[in-house]
């Protein structure tokens, strides 16, 4: 599985929203600013992540996007299926709505079908189990750690 630019961007988004020292509401330029992100992209995956409940949006000067609710709740697999869709290797793999692949004879008899599913019930079952705090936990370690490897020198 590889994730889409847009995921990728909804995770850095959330994240950036979900920080602690996070302001309440943060405006679209800043989000692109902080994550390094083209401003365009990122209101079509803001805009996807709001439809979804993820974020809310206020309009107005001191306007912007925040976290609706708190970051224990959002997993990565809500984020992931909010901007791309359902999380499924083949279209014949998807639970929701499975599309038979041109060269499978039927849904119920294919062997490769049933072996997708599994695969794609892994996949979920990891996607859905790390939340947006552990993702901001991670991130926070990753910053520190950058930051005392930069402190570090030799004479």
């Amino acid at each position: 599985m590889k994730l889409s630019k847009k995921s990728e961007y909804a995770l850095r988004a959330l994240v950036c929203l979900a920080s602690p020292e996070a302001p309440a509401m943060l405006s679209i330029q800043e989000i692109a600013r902080r994550e390094r992100a083209p401003k365009k992209f990122l209101e079509q995956v803001l805009l996807a992540l709001n439809k979804a409940g993820i974020v809310q949006s206020v309009r107005g000067k001191a306007g912007g996007y925040a976290l609706r609710g708190e970051p224990g709740t959002v997993s990565l697999g809500d984020i992931v299926r909010a901007v791309d869709g359902p999380v499924a290797p083949l279209p014949c793999a998807n639970h929701d709505a499975p599309v038979k692949c041109a060269a499978c004879p039927s849904l119920e008899h294919c062997w490769l079908r049933s072996l997708m599913l599994e695969v794609s019930d892994a996949v979920k079952a990891v996607l859905d189990h790390v939340t947006l705090a552990e993702m901001c936990r991670r991130a926070e370690e990753s910053r520190r750690s950058q930051s005392t490897q930069a402190l570090m020198y030799e004479i």
